[in-house]
């Protein structure tokens, strides 16, 4: 009985193991590919001629810059001169910076307020206010670019990104879109 349970956990085991490289390959096969040929179609590619990095398609910053040229809008794209990837460099529209949400905002009932948070397996892991993590933002690019680049900042986040959605949306420091992105932008010029 036990060499027959050994068995069986070892078949489990290689099954595993094989379903885990069919998925790394399924990825590596279909899913780069199709990255490296919408990264090298695109509006960002035929302006910067930049190497391609792995799934750079994918990333919001991607998409925003994307966006930014295909509808002609006055944002500003600064590169971090630390590391140039798109990942982190900023947008910037008349002192305002737009920061792209990679994180969760979650707003506080009892203090009217929104917090900053980052989660790390379902628990929070960073939290801090709203206005405290808007000023971090602001001082770092102005430290890295040597220059005073920005006064303010708005958050620019998917409906997924925040908690509140309505008082998100009625709150002037954020921009919040559901698959209208280029809309957003324009309005958040057009203001």
């Amino acid at each position: 009985m036990k060499k027959l349970l050994n068995k069986i956990s070892e078949f489990f085991l290689w099954l595993v193991a094989i379903l885990f490289a069919v998925i790394l390959v399924f990825c590596l096969v279909f899913r780069l590919p199709y990255d490296y040929i919408k990264y090298k179609t695109s509006p960002y590619y035929k302006k910067e001629h930049r190497k391609y990095e792995m799934f750079v398609a994918g990333s919001i910053d991607f998409k925003i810059y994307n966006e930014i040229i295909k509808n002609d809008l006055p944002i500003q794209y600064i590169e971090n001169p630390e590391d140039g990837l798109l990942e982190n460099g900023w947008f910037i529209f008349d002192n305002i910076l737009i920061i792209p949400n990679a994180f969760w905002f979650r707003y506080d009932d009892k203090s009217d307020n929104w917090n900053y948070c980052v989660e790390e397996d379902g628990d929070i892991t960073t939290e801090m206010p709203f206005d405290d993590y808007i000023k971090i933002e602001i001082e770092e690019i102005n430290k890295i670019t040597g220059e005073n680049l920005c006064e303010s900042a708005v958050v620019l986040t998917e409906v997924k990104g925040v908690d509140e959605v309505d008082i998100a949306k009625s709150d002037s420091r954020f921009l919040v879109y559901d698959g209208n992105l280029s809309e957003v932008l324009k309005d958040f010029i057009n203001s």
